[in-house]
């Protein structure tokens, strides 16, 4: 049975031109209705907003361009910005993902019910749903680190790496770019990465909001080093792996 989806749509939207490959998860602090107020405002847009409860708002039909994304690319892409190729999906979290804690099971719960739709009416990669910081490493800070991204994996919507497999030992650069970041700042993808796949070394901050003016620390190494370029080798290895495959699928 298809969820229950409350529709309050935009005119901040414009038809598609490009096929829509990835989705984009992201978090707000506000509320779905201040989200929408905030969206408004400024002229932006989202396709869904996923409340902490679990309610679902649409505020641009999938099959039109929002303005979610801002400038971002992913994989060397063209252009400035992700919004013509994507969907984009807010979450509702108070301390902006930075805990597992600032995800509700419902919330999770229905994300997922989401996504598996949208996956199967667009035929989207699993290796193509991605969060905003990944996509935007100078920028933003979203869905955060507390992100459930492996509870994504066991549902088979998302990418995870197995530290089993690994790819062979690069620079860095070259391994975060094989997975897709832009490495202009490199500190700033360094720290996406962490925040997606190895949220141990992502502290967490008890301003919030100083999320939105500095997504980064300007200064950040990573303490564990060994474990750090592990987990980057074993997630170009998959990444890779997964874009070689000439099928797509999900179970279920």
């Amino acid at each position: 049975m298809a969820q229950k989806i409350i529709i309050t749509h935009t005119a901040n939207c414009r038809d598609r031109t490009e096929d829509i490959r990835y989705i984009i998860l992201h978090c707000s602090s506000y509320s779905p209705d201040k989200q929408l107020d905030i969206l408004d405002k400024y002229g932006l847009s989202t396709h869904y907003i996923v409340s902490e409860r679990g309610q679902i708002t649409e505020n641009c039909p999938p099959d039109k361009v929002a303005y979610h994304a801002g400038e971002s690319s992913w994989l060397g892409s063209e252009g400035k910005s992700l919004n013509g190729c994507s969907i984009g999906i807010e979450l509702e979290s108070f301390n902006l993902g930075q805990t597992p804690q600032d995800y509700s099971s419902a919330q999770i719960s229905a994300l997922c019910r989401l996504l598996r739709q949208l996956v199967f009416a667009y035929r989207i990669r699993r290796e193509n749903i991605l969060g905003h910081s990944d996509i935007a490493p100078k920028r933003k800070a979203d869905p955060g680190a507390g992100f459930p991204w492996q509870k994504l994996y066991a549902r088979q919507l998302v990418l995870w790496p197995s530290l089993k497999s690994l790819s062979p030992e690069a620079p860095e650069e070259e391994l975060l770019q094989t997975i897709g970041y832009d490495t202009d700042d490199l500190t700033a993808a360094r720290y996406a990465f962490c925040r997606h796949f190895f949220p141990r070394e992502v502290a967490v901050r008890t301003d919030v909001h100083s999320l939105l003016d500095e997504p980064y620390p300007k200064d950040f190494a990573v303490r564990d080093r060994e474990g750090y370029m592990r987990m980057l080798r074993a997630a170009a290895y998959a990444f890779q792996t997964e874009r070689k495959k000439k099928y797509w699928y999900l179970n279920g």
